[in-house]
């Protein structure tokens, strides 16, 4: 088969992350939000499961206890990514968890699948939006708990950035 046949014949290949979401690839601005949601979760789990067993329980000095160790850290992001969506189910008169969860995470191979099920919590969050304006989605408010007030794709981006700053802070961890 030649080249241009074989390139023709290819499959596209999944996007990044796509293992998370139930539905990769939906349109609109949440559509987009949870695929890049998805990739930096795929970032995230890679470096978490490259890191050494060994080493993921130790502790080391830190002024905050959810970045003691290696599984701190990821105990702390994946019960966030369960608490973002808390918000917006909380505000769209969904069922939602009150509390913060307390994720438990013994090893660097307990994360991908506490994130898939958090993105899979998340997916129903949203269920419906993806067809909706940035003038609707931006009408879904609620207040995070360090303060401001948030929409729905504010806290999806924050959502974002939260996985890849720790995802740094794992990559840095031995400097």
């Amino acid at each position: 088969m030649s080249g241009a046949a074989a390139s023709r014949d290819a499959r596209p290949a999944a996007a990044p992350g796509a293992g998370f979401l139930t539905t990769p690839g939906l349109p609109g601005a949440i559509g987009a939000l949870l695929d890049e949601y998805a990739r930096a979760a795929e970032d995230f789990c890679r470096v978490v499961e490259s890191l050494p067993p060994a080493g993921f329980g130790t502790e080391r000095p830190s002024p905050d206890p959810q970045t003691v160790s290696q599984r701190a850290v990821c105990a702390h992001v994946c019960g966030a990514a369960f608490r973002y969506a808390d918000y917006i189910r909380k505000a769209r008169g969904l069922p939602y968890v009150q509390e913060p969860r307390v994720v438990p995470v013994p090893d660097p191979a307990a994360v991908r699948p506490l994130l898939v099920e958090a993105f899979r919590y998340t997916e129903g969050a949203v269920e419906g939006m993806h067809a909706w304006s940035e003038a609707e989605i931006s009408k879904i408010l609620f207040q995070v708990r360090w303060g401001p007030t948030y929409d729905t794709d504010m806290i999806l981006e924050h959502a974002i950035c939260h996985l890849l700053r720790h995802r740094r802070q794992l990559e840095r961890w031995s400097r």
